[in-house]
């Protein structure tokens, strides 16, 4: 009973993985990716400054009014927390120091419409 169980657990689980579709394509030049909470947002990293896009299931902008948090960033084995503030309609900023270079990892504890989400990048910078 056991492997059966386990069998159609595995066989289910692609689907689930894969329910939210694709994701949607970076509007801005940086990286998107899915929150713990099936919102999509978009990393932008230049420089020193961090930007950050969310929107909805269906990638339609939220307004930065109802998006608030911070970002832990890795950089060169180093660590840093920034906080993000609303800067544009749909934008989030913050300043990184020093600026990004090679391997980057940031992970976003963000509220959404007053409720927590969580997302995390791995990207390279030049």
């Amino acid at each position: 009973m056991k492997h059966l169980l386990l069998t159609v657990f595995l066989s289910i689980s692609p689907i689930v993985a894969f329910a939210h579709g694709t994701a949607p394509a970076a509007q801005h030049g940086g990286t998107v990716a899915e929150t713990s909470d099936d919102h999509w947002v978009e990393l932008v990293i230049t420089g020193r400054l961090i930007s950050v896009y969310v929107g909805d299931q269906a990638n339609t902008p939220i307004p930065s009014a109802r998006v608030g948090g911070k970002a832990t960033v890795l950089i060169g084995g180093k660590s840093q927390k920034v906080m993000l503030v609303p800067a544009d309609a749909n934008r989030l900023t913050g300043q990184l120091d020093p600026a990004a270079t090679g391997k980057v990892t940031a992970v976003l504890a963000l509220t959404i419409n007053d409720k927590p989400s969580q997302v995390r990048f791995t990207l390279t910078q030049p």
